[in-house]
């Protein structure tokens, strides 16, 4: 009876230790899946902080080309900004305190750019650098390089940029750019006037830094970002993420473009989760 109940005891605690193991691993599955549920998805948002910041600078830098000296600036800026032409360097001023623009951005400091070349010309090049400006109270530092590439097989203008740059938030983190990226302008360059018929296409890879360390961005050509310059936010396409563990992520604002602030993080799990758009 003593070795019955021995072994009924020791069948027992092998089963309970069996069982133990498997929930054990099926808990470091669940986990690794999903660190995918419960991860920090900052770099989706910090990573549209940054593009959409740099895109702007860029589009404010074209339409001041075509500002003359004393004007207002034609994109977004209303009588926020200033506009001043120095020889091959352009200046757009908008004060050492917010103001409040016409696309719902407060911005202050400057934009400088400087031309090599008549800004329509292919092969010319402008450089944006910043002096002391801020968009949402967040800094904006670096360089952004656009060379002008001409018109692609679809006669449509398209232009090469490079950006190096630090993004310094309101609460004090940083954001670390260093990307290309091809800017397709595909509607609205027959009216250079206005920009609220202006659309780009976005492609391009690259990195960001985050407090949490590197993580890889990559735009693919057939699914590249969509850019109305009469909405605040991007409003198609796809974005991939390399995470610092290795792991990818995708983000998709949608297949038809609309205006709206929201974007679907996938994680590898299947689990989706709704970005909001800064």
């Amino acid at each position: 009876m003593q070795k019955m109940k021995f072994k009924l005891y020791t069948g027992a605690a092998a089963v309970a230790l069996t069982l133990s193991l498997l929930a054990a691993c099926n808990k470091k599955d669940d986990n690794n899946n999903s660190t995918t549920v419960t991860e920090d998805t900052g770099y989706a948002t910090d990573q549209n902080l940054s593009e959409k910041m740099y895109d702007d600078v860029q589009t404010i830098a074209d339409k001041a080309s075509v500002t003359p000296s004393g004007g207002s600036g034609a994109f977004k800026t209303s009588a926020c900004a200033t506009v001043t032409h120095s020889g091959s360097t352009i200046t757009v001023d908008f004060g050492p305190t917010n103001c409040l623009c016409a696309d719902g951005r407060n911005r202050r400091g400057k934009i400088i750019i400087n031309y090599t070349g008549k800004y329509a010309d292919s092969d010319s090049t402008h450089t944006v650098t910043f002096d002391n400006y801020y968009q949402n109270d967040n800094k904006i530092e670096g360089t952004k390089t656009v060379t002008n590439m001409g018109t692609n097989s679809s006669g449509q203008k398209y232009f090469n940029v490079t950006v190096s740059g630090t993004i310094t938030k309101a609460d004090g983190t940083t954001i670390v750019t260093n990307w290309t990226r091809v800017r397709t302008w595909i509607a609205g360059s027959a009216t250079p006037l206005d920009w609220t018929d202006d659309v780009y296409r976005i492609t391009g890879s690259g990195t960001i830094t985050r407090p949490a360390g590197v993580v890889n961005v990559s735009i693919a050509t057939a699914t590249p970002l969509e850019v109305h310059l009469d909405c605040k936010w991007i409003e198609s396409g796809t974005i991939t993420y390399t995470l610092p563990s290795g792991l990818t992520r995708t983000l998709n604002y949608g297949d038809t473009p609309s205006c709206d602030n929201q974007a679907k993080l996938t994680l590898p799990s299947g689990v989706v989760k709704t970005i909001t758009l800064p």
